[in-house]
Order: C-alpha cells, then sequence, then structure tokens
C-alpha cells in the first residue's frame, strides 16, 4: 500500500510539472527606451534606440511597449528606414501606448512619424529570432527593396497624438501583458516553474515522512 502511495504521489507530481508552461514560451514584454520611452533623443550623448535595442535579445512572441505623446511609430521597411520615409508604412500606430507583439523572426524597422524626429534619431532596428535559433547569430538584412514583416499589434487606450490613424491595426479585445519587461519576465517565470516542482517534491517527501 505504501509503495502504491508513493508511486500516485510522484506520479501527480510529474504530470503536475510538465503541464507548467515552459520559462522559455513565456512572452517578455521591452519597455522601448526604458524610463524616457519612445520620443525624439535630447542630444545630449543619451542612448540611441539602436544602442537599446542591441542590448536586448528580442524572440518570437515577445512584445514592444512604445510609451509616446504628441508622436507615433510607423513600422517601415529598411529603405524606408534609411531615408526617413513616412508617407507609405505598413503600419503606423498613434495611440500613445503601442504594444506590438513579435509573430514571426527577421528585422523589423520602426521611425518616428513626428517631422524631423526620424532625422534627429528617433528610429529603431530590431532582430528578432525564433526560440529554436535564440543562440544564433542575428538574421542578415533583407534586400532593400524588401517589406517590413507583418506582426501583432495589441493597442492601449487612444490618446491624443500627432498624425492620423490610417493603417494602425486595432485589437477589439486587447489582451492583458504581463509588468516584468524584457528578460527579467523570462527569469521570474523560470523562478516560478521551478519553485512550485520543489513545493511538489517537499510535498512527498512530507507525506512519506
Amino acid at each position: 500500500m505504501a509503495n502504491f502511495l508513493v508511486l500516485a504521489a510522484t506520479t501527480s507530481c510529474i504530470l503536475l510539472a510538465a503541464s507548467l508552461p515552459p520559462a522559455s514560451s513565456m512572452p517578455a514584454v521591452y519597455s522601448v527606451g526604458d524610463e524616457k520611452g519612445w520620443r525624439m533623443p535630447a542630444g545630449n550623448g543619451t542612448e540611441s534606440y539602436n544602442h537599446w535595442a542591441k542590448r536586448n535579445r528580442f524572440q518570437v512572441g515577445d512584445i514592444l511597449d512604445f510609451k509616446y505623446a504628441n508622436d507615433s511609430v510607423l513600422l517601415v521597411n529598411h529603405d524606408e528606414y534609411k531615408q526617413c520615409s513616412t508617407e507609405s508604412p505598413a503600419s503606423r500606430f498613434t495611440d500613445g501606448d503601442t504594444k506590438f507583439k513579435f509573430d514571426r523572426a527577421g528585422p523589423l524597422y520602426f521611425i518616428s512619424g513626428a517631422p524631423d524626429h526620424c532625422e534627429a534619431g528617433q528610429r529603431m532596428m530590431v532582430h528578432v529570432v525564433a526560440h529554436s535559433t535564440l543562440a544564433a547569430a542575428a538574421p542578415a538584412k533583407p534586400p532593400a527593396s524588401s517589406a517590413a514583416p507583418s506582426a501583432a499589434v495589441v493597442r492601449g487606450p487612444g490618446t491624443p497624438s500627432y498624425g492620423s490613424s490610417s493603417g494602425s491595426i486595432d485589437s477589439a479585445t486587447p489582451s492583458p501583458l504581463a509588468e516584468p519587461s524584457g528578460a527579467s519576465g523570462r527569469a521570474i517565470a523560470a523562478a516560478g516553474f521551478y519553485g512550485v516542482t520543489m513545493l511538489l517534491l517537499v510535498g512527498v517527501v512530507t507525506m512519506l515522512a
């Protein structure tokens, strides 16, 4: 009877631990620009958005959180990024709190739609990698004529902002997002995953004591 209880308890622990999502599958939320948000650089030696992007490692499923006022976020292709062209972006977002979810690997290009902001440095290129190639080098840039990849976007409440909202992508039912930013979100998820597993194992040992 004791052996049966041990086997049943151990099996339950294994099944419950296996049902928990692995930490690597949890999306990370990155606040673009950290505390300063998405705005025209001050020009006093502040970190550029490309430097900020290089400090992070983006995976498919992760989310960029753009926070801004009297501005906009434009998803563009490589040529438009280099030329700071705002005429025909793939997508335009003007809500002041844009949450952009990566749905594929590859390079993505973002610029500000406000006059002269892109030329002053308010633009960013990010490289997104698939989960299976996280340890590999970032993908190379596509040909200059290629269009920017699409991505799922969750938009927050609208706020007064520069430019029109044409071309923006809205979600009828925005999904709640986790508060931890970037890799810290994955670290917290990993701690929770292994913490629950250890508690279950301790419970089994206590039952047998």
